[in-house]
């Protein structure tokens, strides 16, 4: 179903994440989305408008009314929705319906696999109607193409090719904003204006200002806090800050803000603890914003699990864009930081992977809590309205 306007909706809850879903404008009506686990609720009027088959919807309806309540909640009034199997093709769907608000909750991938109404021959159409259709279809394959296959075309944007030559990961399919994301990128200013006024003298203000595992309190304990904000070199710097702009906006728009500098502070400060303790005679500085940025990566991961990242295969003259979920490339970055966490420990290299382990944790752990308290929450909200209503 082809996208309008996003805004955050009013009242719409997701069963499963229990976040508030996006209400969307599309030319069928409004569907209501969850940005994290692929959801969508949509009234069977709007069902209908967009192609579902009607002997399908009516089934649906004649179960639902008879049935028992299930366990999932309408996204919209909270009643219990009643779960029904309906065929689709050579198998069936599992989908849940709520009977007070004629609204189907779809899990993802199950709106694409409802049974469709069979379309009008093409000679009964008119000529506007069969020039509609037709973006229609090219639209539908075009969205399941991209949802299907991990391999395809490359992002739409042209700057996104760089990130991609140079092997950084690039968003796909990013969750909506429903606000700028400010202290990112005033942060992300910060970082640079740092960087420039210590480029003339990179070497002594790493020196200086540098966290030094012999020496936690020196400059008063100000260096857990300047190392944060010094970079050893320019591609230090850049790399750092693209995957803090990229993937902070989406932190800090779920986060709020003082909840995302919460986070970094506490992944940094992790960071350089699980280093200072793994190396307490190291005399050697360490800064940069990684372990802080692994924070966010952990919690990205975690909360918007779906969310698609393209990733450049080059071989040669060959090229080929791979996409995969946010989990996944959290597992693949997580078995990173372990194997050079294994380099590190044996003396090798000069990048403290300790460190990013350290504000990944945090990032993880921060992001399952947070999940937790807001299903807590729900319920209690919910609860009482109930208990209100008795």
């Amino acid at each position: 179903m082809a996208t309008g306007v996003v805004r955050t909706a009013d009242l719409a809850t997701c069963p499963n994440c229990q976040i508030p879903l996006r209400k969307t404008q599309t030319r069928f009506g409004v569907v209501y989305a969850c940005a994290r686990c692929g959801g969508r609720a949509s009234a069977l009027a709007v069902l209908r408008k967009a192609g579902a088959s009607s002997p399908l919807l009516r089934e649906l309806w004649r179960k639902a009314s008879a049935a028992t309540d299930g366990s999932r909640r309408c996204p919209h009034c909270n009643k219990a929705m009643a779960e029904e199997s309906v065929a689709a093709g050579d198998g069936s769907l599992k989908l849940d319906l709520c009977s007070r608000c004629a609204v189907v909750w779809f899990d993802r991938g199950e709106y694409e696999s409802m049974p469709q109404s069979p379309p009008p021959a093409p000679e009964q159409l008119s000529p506007k109607a069969r020039e509609c259709m037709a973006v229609m279809q090219i639209a539908h394959v075009r969205e399941r193409s991209e949802a299907e296959d991990l391999g395809g075309s490359g992002p739409p944007e042209v700057w996104q090719w760089l990130p991609g030559f140079l092997g950084l990961p690039v968003e796909f399919d990013a969750p909506s904003l429903a606000s700028r994301p400010w202290v990112t990128w005033g942060i992300g200013a910060l970082l640079v204006a740092v960087f420039a006024a210590t480029a003339g003298d990179l070497d002594a203000a790493v020196a200086e200002w540098g966290f030094v595992p012999t020496q936690w309190f020196r400059h008063g304990g100000l260096t857990l806090v300047t190392s944060f904000l010094l970079h050893g070199g320019l591609f230090h710097l850049v790399s750092n800050l693209y995957f803090f702009i990229i993937f902070g906006d989406n932190v800090e728009d779920d986060l709020g803000r003082a909840g995302f500098v919460y986070l970094l502070a506490a992944a940094h400060l992790a960071g350089a603890l699980v280093h200072g303790c793994w190396h307490p005679n190291s005399m050697a500085p360490c800064v940069g914003a990684s372990a802080g940025i692994s924070g966010v990566l952990g919690y990205y991961g975690v909360t918007f699990p779906h969310a698609k990242l393209g990733f450049m295969w080059r071989w040669f003259y060959v090229f080929r864009w791979v996409r995969m979920p946010a989990v996944v490339a959290l597992l693949l970055f997580l078995l990173v930081q372990a194997v050079g966490t294994l380099q590190q420990v044996s003396g090798f290299g000069r990048t403290s992977y300790l460190a990013h382990l350290g504000g990944l944790v945090i990032g993880i752990a921060t992001a399952f809590t947070v999940r937790h308290i807001r299903k807590q929450a729900a319920w209690r909200a919910f609860s009482a309205r109930n208990t209100t209503a008795k």
